[in-house]
């Protein structure tokens, strides 16, 4: 593949990440705020009254609401910096020197990150169920999702893969 096909693919992709990075925003920011209103309707005897808006909530508990306000915080976070290190790997694919060290440090940074997503959506699950009443029609259960655990695994492996295509290609400039 030529140079320029990798750049323009490059451009692309880092567009690509770039949407869905201000997706994760804008949604992350909307949910938050229709949820935290639907939240304080809940916690306030079931209607809001801002400017320009009247909101009625019915036999919604509070703490579904709660739930479902930090389920949004953490995906959308997670998103969005899962989306930043994308792009820095693709702006030094664009450039034509992906193996550099910083990227596999980057994928095994989007790794944890993945990772840390899942067990805080499922300790959350746990504590909130616990510790609130959610209602009788909400029980607490752990979901494992193997596809997210088995997209950490291949993260971590293709980390490790970046790390020594790097090695390999720092002894070659080393060579004669």
């Amino acid at each position: 593949m030529s140079n320029a096909n990798t750049n323009s693919m490059a451009a692309m992709l880092s567009l690509a990440v770039l949407v869905i990075f201000w997706l994760a925003i804008i949604a992350g920011a909307i949910g938050f705020l229709l949820v935290g209103t639907g939240l304080f309707g809940s916690l306030s005897g079931g209607s809001v009254k801002l400017p320009g808006m009247e909101t009625y909530v019915q036999d919604v508990h509070p703490g579904r609401m709660f739930v479902a306000m930090v389920g949004i915080i953490v995906f959308s976070v997670g998103i969005a910096y899962v989306c930043r290190q994308l792009r820095y790997i693709l702006s030094t694919l664009a450039k034509g020197d992906p193996f550099v060290p910083e990227n596999g440090q980057r994928l095994t940074r989007i790794a944890i990150a993945i990772a840390a997503i899942e067990i805080v959506r499922t300790t959350l699950t746990l504590i909130i169920a616990a510790t609130m009443d959610l209602g009788e029609s909400y029980t607490a259960s752990i979901s494992i999702n193997l596809a997210v655990w088995g997209a950490v695994i291949v993260l971590f492996v293709l980390a490790q893969v970046f790390r020594e295509g790097t090695r390999l290609r720092e002894e070659e400039k080393m060579t004669i």
